[in-house]
């Protein structure tokens, strides 16, 4: 994976984490079509673990949004 593919991921991951986020680590996507894409694309990348109407983050999505943790793929 590229870093450029790395930026984009975390851009894509702020973006549900500020407008799709429950806050509980809880992602619903509202039968959003983009918002499906975006779970879609993470869960992908192990980013979310799918869920009914969303996804939840799993530990390695957590980390992406810790900008302190030092992330990398």
């Amino acid at each position: 994976m590229t870093l450029e593919e790395k930026e984009i991921l975390k851009a894509l991951a702020w973006m549900c984490e500020q407008y799709i986020s429950q806050g509980n680590g809880y992602l619903n996507h509202k039968a959003m079509y983009a918002g499906e894409l975006a779970v879609e694309v993470l869960a992908a990348y192990g980013l979310v673990e799918p869920a009914p109407l969303g996804g939840r983050w799993t530990n390695k999505g957590m980390l992406l949004l810790d900008d302190s943790s030092g992330f990398s793929f």
